[in-house]
């Protein structure tokens, strides 16, 4: 099976193994991105030593498992390291054998997958590790040492940002995004699926462009029925994807799962200080919980330009919770893609929301269409929904060329029809925006309309207009 996107992240990794020194490469990404199956395609059978981190096991099973690893690639010794300054002191030993696999390029590719399952509690692990590359790894040139986790949170703090005796030691940091509309459009084509951009936008809406999700996908099968069998049956694996989510990528901790809850209770997301005080929980608590949940790529922290007092907001922005929340959890289950898309008033709201958030994610392609992927640019909602002369922005660019872009967002079946209560709608949000803010910038109205817009009428005032083929522009 062929990697699909993915060029730069591929290219990075073959140019560690080329290099003329050891390297420590960190590969870190939301669960079910695909990192593992990243490394495992760019590598194929060159790997020295690779070794798995159990998801739930102690300090004890960790070492079992470690040390069948190590026999499995060659190791004499048949007895379990009493502990990870012994285990890696055995590692060592294994690499400095005359069998050992090479790359092409003659390094030893040593690789650790879900590496922060390893450093269970009190455990030694990550103290051992440290000794083992400060001296192993600077001491020796043909070492090509890859960490993989999915909790990106925890990678951040103790790997990346570390401070102690690691620091400055990752040589290479790929994080992994989920699949563009453009990527996953080569995915399903690459299967052959002949699904229409349509589904696929549907779907990326639903899964978040997420290679795992995606691959249990059937392409004999509607997107209705893919969607019952894997979210929606009693049996369906995908159910329980969220707690299992939580539970492997941050600490099993109810804070968690409660501003996920609450944020999805929120469209355009709440103020960060609403948010704490609602949850009534300690500012350091909520603090630290949210931090996490934003290096998870799960929620998204930002400042409204031009908001008296420049209040920080959170909001959720992650794909497949915002589906489960909305359906799949126990205020809103449903029993099957029928019941969803009969709700009409649910699954619409639902919908226009997806939709603002895939913009967000395209922000690149959406600058492209405006021909203004060059120009240095800020983007961010806009509302004075506490003001008598209430409006929302969908989206808000601000551009170093001196236009800001005011730009309302429609998902609809059919070409948006513009009328002229819309067209003054637009007109207002503009006047109101330029008011409150005072911005001095020349501000253009644009459109992006899923399926575009239906003939010319009340159209004067829009200077751009964007459609979803738009956003599966590489």
């Amino acid at each position: 099976m062929k990697i699909i996107g993915r060029k730069l992240e591929k290219r990075e990794l073959e140019q560690c193994d080329r290099s003329g020194k050891s390297e420590l490469v960190c590969v870190y990404g939301r669960r079910r991105v695909g990192k593992t199956f990243l490394v495992e395609q760019t590598f194929g059978d060159y790997f020295a030593f690779r070794a798995t981190g159990l998801e739930k096991g102690n300090t004890r099973q960790q070492l079992k498992a470690f040390n069948q690893r190590l026999i499995a690639a060659g190791a004499k010794t048949i007895s379990t390291p009493k502990d990870w300054f012994e285990a890696f002191s055995r590692l060592e030993e294994l690499l400095s054998g005359e069998n050992i696999i090479l790359s092409p390029h003659n390094k030893k590719i040593v690789f650790f997958d879900e590496f922060p399952w390893f450093a269970t509690a009190r455990s030694d692990f990550l103290l051992a590790f440290e000794e083992f590359w400060n001296r192993c790894g600077t001491q020796h040139g043909d070492i090509l040492f890859i960490m993989c986790g999915s909790a990106t949170s925890w990678i951040i703090k103790n790997v990346i940002d570390n401070t102690g005796s690691l620091y400055h030691r990752v040589t290479a940091q790929l994080f992994l995004k989920p699949f563009s509309l453009a990527e996953s459009e080569l995915f399903f084509r690459d299967r052959e699926f002949g699904w229409s951009r349509e589904q696929i936008m549907e779907c990326q809406m639903v899964f978040g462009g997420l290679p795992y999700f995606m691959d249990l996908l059937n392409g004999d099968e509607s997107f209705g029925q893919n969607i019952d069998r894997l979210l929606f049956r009693q049996s369906a694996i995908l159910k329980d994807e969220t707690i299992r989510l939580l539970e492997a990528t941050l600490k099993k901790s109810p804070i968690y799962e409660n501003i996920l809850h609450l944020l999805s209770q929120h469209l355009y997301g709440m103020k960060k200080s609403d948010c704490q005080t609602e949850l009534n929980v300690s500012v350091g608590s909520f603090s630290r919980a949210t931090e996490d949940l934003v290096k998870c790529g799960y929620i998204a922290e930002y400042k409204r330009n031009y908001e008296s007092g420049n209040p920080l907001y959170l909001q959720l922005v992650d794909p497949f919770l915002m589906f489960h929340y909305h359906f799949l959890s126990q205020d809103n289950k449903l029993s099957c893609y029928d019941d969803l898309i009969s709700n009409t008033g649910a699954y619409s709201n639902w919908r226009g929301h997806a939709f603002e958030t895939l913009c967000w994610f395209h922000i690149a392609q959406i600058k492209k269409a405006l021909g203004i992927s060059g120009v240095k640019t800020s983007s961010f909602p806009w509302s004075n929904l506490e003001h008598k002369d209430s409006v929302q922005i969908d989206l808000v660019i601000e551009r170093a060329d001196k236009i800001t872009n005011i730009c309302e967002i429609k998902c609809t079946e059919h070409p948006f029809v513009m009328t002229k209560d819309v067209d003054l709608s637009l007109i207002r949000k503009r006047d109101i925006y330029q008011q409150k803010t005072g911005t001095k910038d020349a501000l253009k109205i644009v459109m992006i309309s899923a399926m575009g817009l239906s003939g010319t009428a009340h159209t004067e005032h829009i200077s751009n207009v964007i459609t979803m083929d738009d956003l599966f522009e590489p």
